[in-house]
């Protein structure tokens, strides 16, 4: 019986999440759409291609309002087991609050772990195809400049950093390349070099010379005819990355750009904090969840409509908090730990007084 009831449940929850899912997503696109439609027309763009790029865009409006597809699917099913007396009849059977709860709770927090997989794993190949549709179908802007670098200029740690006077990427070859150390602020080695290629994992420079500076200022210098630098980690397909913006990087390509700057002495205070997000923000399905069934389980005077309402308010208080913390975080107002994590400890602990305290 217990078996039946979990199916019957999460039956229902999940035809309401589809339908939530399927028409709040659709209605984004479609507004979406309309605002970008004088770039499809004015640049010719194939209907294919702008299939092609919303089917990448859907998975943007999944990554960003998955928590709240997942609120809206829990006050709609809650509350509709709740007006038919379905939830009473649970209750009447000796089934308490909890145990009607578990099922949704449980499949909502492997929810949550499957959206936080999608989030780092699945939607960022994609959505940098999205882009790229973006800039050089829809914008029409030129791929050789992504291919094609002048003046490039990398740090590979505190004093010590290089600078290439233009790069080809398909070739992995640059020219007018020089590599700075410095000391104390003063000059202690300069390496210049006509020609910069990569090969065999390695950056090697050519036709170059090494000037070495002592306390005085006066210089040694060797002419070499091929030099390895291992120091240079970079790929040349790093040369030509663009930096992302941290929302849609992935879990390791962050973590990699921080470790970057630290290395190189960058701030990355900003990147920090939205690392800790990336691991906090999928969890808020599960805490506006338990925010929101003893509301929706339990209809007070004014009917479903209010205890609809009262949940729906909270869940959006949340939401608002927590971007307010992750703006005073970024601006170093309040500790990183605080502005991550302290709108889900308080909502968490909210959630769940009010399901201990909520009518069994």
């Amino acid at each position: 019986m217990i078996k039946t009831l979990d199916r019957y449940i999460l039956k229902s929850f999940f035809m309401t999440l589809l339908v939530v899912s399927l028409s709040i997503g659709a209605t984004i696109v479609v507004i979406n759409m309309v605002e970008k439609i004088r770039y499809f027309i004015d640049n010719q763009v194939p209907i294919s291609l702008i299939i092609q790029f919303y089917i990448y865009f859907s998975g943007w409006v999944l990554k960003a309002f998955f928590p709240v597809f997942i609120m809206l699917s829990t006050l709609f099913t809650v509350s509709f087991l709740a007006r038919k007396n379905e939830i009473l009849a649970m209750k009447a059977s000796g089934l308490s609050l909890y145990r009607i709860a578990s099922p949704i709770l449980i499949v909502v927090l492997l929810l949550s772990i499957g959206h936080f997989y999608y989030n780092e794993y699945l939607y960022p190949p994609a959505n940098k195809k999205r882009v790229e549709i973006k800039e050089f179908d829809i914008k029409k802007h030129s791929k050789r400049r992504y291919e094609q670098l002048t003046n490039v200029y990398r740090q590979i740690s505190p004093g010590y950093f290089y600078t290439i006077g233009m790069f080809n990427v398909p070739e992995s070859e640059g020219k007018d390349i020089k590599i700075y150390e410095t000391e104390n602020n003063s000059l202690r080695k300069l390496i210049t070099a006509d020609v910069l290629f990569y090969e065999k994992e390695q950056w090697f420079l050519s036709d170059g010379i090494v000037r070495t500076f002592n306390e005085s200022f006066k210089d040694s210098f060797v002419v070499f005819d091929t030099l390895s630098i291992p120091d240079i980690k970079e790929k040349p397909s790093d040369l030509a990355k663009r930096i992302e913006k941290p929302e849609d990087m992935g879990l390791e390509e962050l973590k990699n750009y921080i470790n970057l700057m630290r290395r190189v002495g960058g701030p990355y205070y900003r990147e920090a904090i939205d690392l800790q997000i990336k691991y906090s923000y999928p969890i808020s399905s599960f805490i506006v969840v338990l925010l929101c069934i003893p509301f929706a389980a339990n209809p007070r005077r004014g009917g479903i409509a209010v205890s609809f309402a009262t949940g729906a308010l909270i869940a959006l208080i949340y939401f608002v908090l927590f971007r307010i913390l992750q703006s005073a975080g970024y601006n170093e107002k309040l500790p990183d730990f605080i502005a991550v994590w302290g709108v889900n400890c308080l909502f968490f602990l909210i959630g769940f007084i009010a399901l201990v305290k909520a009518r069994k």
